[in-house]
C-alpha cells in the first residue's frame, strides 16, 4: 500500500511538471501566430530615398517578433501585400510628385494584384533637392491613395505631436534617418497591436 502510495504521488509530481513547462515546439508555435510583417516599398534613382527606406526598416526591426522586407515595386509580389500587416511607402520627388514607378505600383494595387488592403498599417516618406520642392505633396499624395485602399495611417511622433510622415533633402542627414527610423518603429508597434491585441 505504501508503495502504490508513494507512486501515485510520483506520478502527481510529474504531471505537475509537464503541465507547467510547454514543450518547445508549444513555444515557437505561439511565437508563430505573433509574427507580424512589415513591408517597405520604394524606388529611388540616387540611393537617398533607398537610405530611407534601411532606417524605416531598421526602426521596424527593433519591434520583437517583427519580419521587415524592403523592396523596390517591381520585385513586390501578391503575396508580400496579402501577408503584410504594415506598408511603408517612398519617392523621391519629381516635379512636386511621385516617381512614375511609385505611381504605377499604387495603381497595380487594384489593377494587377486585387489585393484587399483595408486595414493594414500604412506610412509614407519622401526625399528631393529643394526645400520646397513638394516633398510633403508626395507624402499627401501616398496618404491619400492609402486612405483610399482602407488602410491605417500612421507618422512618427515629435514629441506630443504626430507628422503626416518623414521628408528629407538631398543629401540625406542624420535627422532625417532618424525620424525615418521612428515611423519605422511606430508603424510596426501600431501594426502589431493591431494584428494581437498586444502592446
Amino acid at each position: 500500500m505504501k508503495k502504490s502510495a508513494g507512486l501515485l504521488v510520483l506520478l502527481l509530481g510529474c504531471s505537475m511538471v509537464n503541465a507547467q513547462v510547454p514543450s518547445s515546439s508549444a513555444a515557437s508555435k505561439d511565437a508563430e501566430q505573433i509574427k507580424t510583417t512589415v513591408l517597405v516599398v520604394y524606388y529611388s534613382a540616387t540611393g537617398n530615398t533607398e537610405k530611407m527606406a534601411q532606417a524605416v526598416a531598421a526602426g521596424a526591426q527593433k519591434v520583437s517578433t517583427v519580419n521587415v522586407l524592403v523592396k523596390t515595386p517591381d520585385k513586390v509580389t501578391e503575396d508580400d501585400l496579402k501577408n503584410a500587416d504594415a506598408i511603408l511607402l517612398g519617392s523621391p520627388t519629381y516635379y512636386g510628385n511621385m516617381s512614375a514607378q511609385m505611381k504605377a505600383f499604387i495603381d497595380d494595387w487594384f489593377l494587377k494584384y486585387q489585393t484587399s488592403l483595408v486595414n493594414k498599417v500604412g506610412g509614407a516618406f519622401s526625399t528631393g533637392a529643394d526645400e520646397f520642392g513638394g516633398k510633403e505633396h508626395v507624402l499627401y499624395s501616398f496618404v491619400i491613395a492609402m486612405m483610399n485602399a482602407g488602410m491605417i495611417i500612421v507618422g512618427p511622433l515629435e514629441g506630443s505631436f504626430g507628422t503626416v510622415g518623414v521628408a528629407a533633402l538631398d543629401p540625406v542627414n542624420e535627422a532625417a534617418l532618424k525620424k525615418a527610423s521612428a515611423l519605422g518603429e511606430r508603424a510596426a508597434n501600431i501594426a502589431r497591436q493591431l494584428k494581437n491585441g498586444k502592446k
